[in-house]
């Protein structure tokens, strides 16, 4: 394993190279937005400085993409200020101590940290959750034990002094680099939380263990060390008022032995961790003056932050300056106002494909969520409620409400849509977190059930622009905004929202309901038929009179007619022993066919092959067997009864009469016999009567369980070769114009394991005529060799065993994982805050319950 030093080097290394390509994409992003910012003045003193601006900043745009990589490098390695600054502290304006103060600095000086502050402002709500945790790790790779956010050579300030720098460098007028940092921050704050996120990917792959937060008990009444923060709330050992502060590694005066040290507790880890386990002990204490002090400067530094909703947070580059600064934050054209169009790229990806990002910070369209569609206005609801707080509890409530929260809206299996839904209702979560701080850790509490059934919903439409969908969305908009603005006091609104939702969820689903019913009732009663079909055909091969029967009357006795014996048996509603009297046919069909026996008594044959001939259509017509199906079977019959029937032409009815009980001159047919070579006894193979693969179904219920395209071609032949026409499910193989999207995550399954795998209810993926299908599976035969899945609407598409294993094979049939997405999130929260043993594993206490539901001694944490 690299040692702490050389990963933090090459984490140096790497955030100086992405420096770079992030600031081509701020500035490209800088000049968008100021040309669109010239179009649309009205005045022309205004429209020339904004020209003048972007035209500049394409000037400089190479040489300074060049130089800021070394810049960087060479600000990386200047020593860390001794100063304890907190989180609230990087967004709130540097103040001057006195008025003597003036006198050592210029106007120049002060107007230059007036634009470096204001360029920080812009840059710290983005980076805030991401620069916390890198604080982390930063500390722990330099060697000291808690965290010093000041000694990350990588935070905000770096970036942002040193592009204010290399701004200050061209010869420009003030109100041009004014005009760059106000259009500059909101895209660099977007940059550094990607360049953080990774520099987090690289440490965590090196198994740097992140340094701890110092929790410091204070009493009221005693004073705190200087320079500390607080980030949050969490009680002390004793209780009392507690802060919680960035500790220093500098020494400080001891504090009384009253003081509670906590510097054992680690926030992120045993506290958190504590918390969302056990609820912790000291969830009930109250809060010190340093925790209000540090919420209100937080919320002032927040409310003079201009709103960053001139583009969305995670718009994509080169996405142009079109974008409406709240309602337009994708690209494309919006069809329907009631939700965003994804950008155009995710236009063609199919099931697999990476999704745009969304998390708390993101940017929502307005028309959809209204205020509360702007991250700063949710920011704003969070940072209130923190200062509203009286309890420890409550605030680590809300900490657990915004990472969960950020955690659902990651979940690469929700629709975009819906990922920036569960983000929408972080208000009213957070509302509800005050008055029941640990809602989350009942898997039956209404707000977490609200949440679960919106996420197993979704997982019905794989298409955000269909139809379906929108109504899906449009009645979740409805429910979340309600919410949103509630007060809540209790758990009652989110109870009631959910059954709104589900009761018509219900209502919508009714027709759906009765046609998959019908469907699975059509194959439940095939399977049903074939089985008796099967046990029949095993009752007609221990037969003592099958001597002499040619093997072709043998394949229908077992195949057709015992389908239509049971198939009478199971529609008869009058309990007979023999309904429609088709049983007691297979004895005259036996003798029949018979050449010895009927050529000795050819007057008895005349007479029974009209009723004979008559009843097996019948019974093949009540099955549903077109005449043409069984072609082959009375050609042959023909062939057999054709000695007989030859005789009564030549013989006149007396003559027939009178020979009926006379053996016929073997002269006279045995020309006629020659003809029935082909026509043997069956083999003691043909006389075994073997159970069908799968259920034989008719041409009309191939067609309304989804087969519309396969050509049946007699009893249990429904797998398709590939020359023959396929199921509406698959698809053939694909050519050079309608390649499928490609798989971003393959299984290391084998596709019949796959297969297998799969239960009724399953959702999976389909890719039929060039669209995927997102499909649920309702019926699997007994044997596991027939399948039926239903997409939207209530389309069938029933396959085979070895179709589904082909498409499975070809990526064309996909299982979707859409095991419960609150409770994997809470588990991933788990994961993170757990300590690790020495070989990196999570270490939960044993015997404990995650809030998910589950058992920390089988608890599954990915």
């Amino acid at each position: 394993m690299a040692s702490q030093a050389d990963v933090l080097s090459r984490c140096l290394q790497e955030a100086a190279q992405a420096a770079r390509p992030a600031l081509e994409r701020c500035i490209d992003h800088a000049v968008a937005a100021l040309q669109v910012a010239e179009t649309q003045s009205l005045k022309v003193s205004e429209r020339d400085d904004l020209a003048r601006a972007w035209r500049e900043l394409l000037r400089h745009r190479d040489g300074w993409c060049a130089q800021y990589p070394g810049l960087l490098m060479a600000a990386f390695s200047q020593p860390a200020k001794p100063a304890v600054q907190p989180v609230a502290a990087r967004t709130a304006l540097p103040s001057l101590a006195g008025a003597d103060m003036f006198s050592l600095v210029d106007d120049t000086q002060v107007e230059e940290g007036i634009e470096s502050s204001r360029l920080l402002q812009q840059v710290a709500p983005v980076v805030e959750q991401a620069l916390a945790e890198l604080d982390g790790l930063m500390s722990a790779a330099q060697g000291l034990v808690n965290v010093r956010a000041e000694a990350n050579p990588v935070r905000p300030e770096v970036y942002t002094q040193t592009l204010r720098t290399l701004l200050l460098g061209a010869p420009v007028a003030p109100t041009t680099s004014a005009l760059w940092i106000k259009h500059l921050g909101e895209p660099l704050g977007r940059e550094l939380k990607r360049i953080y996120e990774r520099l987090i990917n690289v440490m965590e792959l090196a198994q740097v263990r992140a340094a701890s937060y110092r929790v410091l008990q204070n009493p009221v009444s005693a004073g705190k060390k200087p320079g500390s923060g607080s980030a949050g709330g969490e009680p002390g050992a004793q209780g009392g008022p507690v802060g919680i502060g960035y500790a220093s590694d500098e020494p400080f005066t001891p504090v009384p032995s009253h003081y509670a040290d906590l510097s054992n507790h680690e926030v992120k880890d045993a506290l958190f961790q504590d918390f969302l386990l056990r609820g912790s002990s000291n969830a009930d204490h109250g809060l010190a003056p340093a925790y209000y002090a540090t919420i209100e400067e937080e919320l002032i530094a927040l409310k003079g932050t201009p709103d960053s909703a001139q583009a969305a947070l995670h718009a994509e580059p080169g996405a142009g300056a079109g974008a409406d600064s709240e309602d337009h934050s994708y690209h494309g054209t919006r069809s329907d106002p009631r939700r965003p169009a994804l950008p155009a790229q995710d236009a063609e990806e199919g099931p697999g494909h990476p999704s745009r990002i969304v998390d708390v910070l993101s940017q929502l369209s307005s028309q959809v969520w209204g205020v509360y569609g702007r991250a700063r206005e949710r920011a704003l609801v969070r940072t209130q409620l923190k200062k509203d707080a009286t309890r420890v509890g409550q605030v680590l409530g809300m900490e657990v409400v915004k990472k969960l929260v950020n955690q659902v809206a990651q979940d690469p299996r929700l629709l975009v849509p819906v990922r920036e839904a569960i983000v929408a209702l972080e208000p009213s979560l957070l509302r509800l977190a005050m008055v029941d701080s640990r809602f989350f850790s009942e898997e039956g509490h209404p707000a977490r059930r609200l949440m679960e059934r919106v996420a197993q919903r979704s997982f019905k439409y794989n298409d955000e622009r269909s139809p379906a969908f929108d109504v899906f969305f449009h009645s979740l908009t409805e429910a979340f905004n309600g919410l949103n603005a509630l007060e809540i006091e209790d758990a009652r609104p989110f109870d009631a929202a959910l059954g709104e939702l589900q009761a018509l969820w219900d209502e919508q689903d009714r027709h759906e309901k009765n046609v998959r019913g019908n469907m699975r009732q059509t194959m439940q009663f095939a399977e049903e038929r074939q089985a008796q079909a099967d046990q029949i055909a095993l009752d007609m091969s221990l037969r003592a009179d099958l001597d002499h029967v040619p093997g072709v009357v043998l394949d229908f006795l077992f195949g057709p007619w015992a389908l239509v014996m049971a198939h009478a048996r199971l529609t008869d509603t009058a309990h007979q022993i023999d309904p429609q009297g088709y049983g007691s046919l297979v004895t005259d069909l036996l003798w029949s066919v018979k050449r010895q026996a009927t050529l000795r008594r050819p007057g008895k044959l005349i007479a029974m092959i009209p009723g004979l001939l008559a009843k097996l259509q019948a019974g093949l017509t009540s099955l549903g067997l077109e005449p043409g199906e069984t072609e082959a079977f009375f050609n042959a019959m023909e062939r057999l009864h054709r000695p007989v029937l030859k005789l009564r032409r030549v013989r006149s009815r007396r003559d027939a009469v009178e020979s009926d009980n006379a053996p016929l001159e073997v002269a006279t047919v045995e020309t006629d016999l020659s003809d029935l070579s082909d026509l043997l006894p069956a083999t003691p193979e043909q006389r075994k009567a073997k159970a069908a693969g799968q259920p034989w179904l008719a041409q009309g219920e191939l067609d309304r369980a989804g087969f519309e395209d396969t050509l049946p071609s007699g009893p249990a032949a429904l797998d398709a070769t590939p020359q023959e026409a396929a199921p509406v499910g698959e698809a053939p193989a694909c050519g050079a114009d309608d390649t499928p999207p490609d798989n971003a995550g393959e299984d290391v399954r084998q596709p019949e394991d796959i297969l297998m795998g799969l239960r009724e209810g399953s959702w999976v993926d389909l890719y039929s005529r060039r669209h995927w299908l997102r499909a649920q599976l309702i019926w699997a035969s007994t044997r596991g060799t027939l399948f039926m899945f239903v997409s939207h609407g209530g389309q069938p598409h029933s396959m085979t065993k070895r179709s589904c294993v082909r498409l499975i094979t070809q990526g064309l049939l996909r299982p979707v994982e859409t095991h419960d997405v609150v409770a994997h999130a809470l588990d991933h929260l788990v994961n993170r805050a757990a300590p690790q043993d020495p070989q990196g594993s999570t270490a939960p206490e044993s015997g404990r319950q995650t809030p998910s539901g589950h058992h920390t001694g089988s608890l599954q944490l990915q």
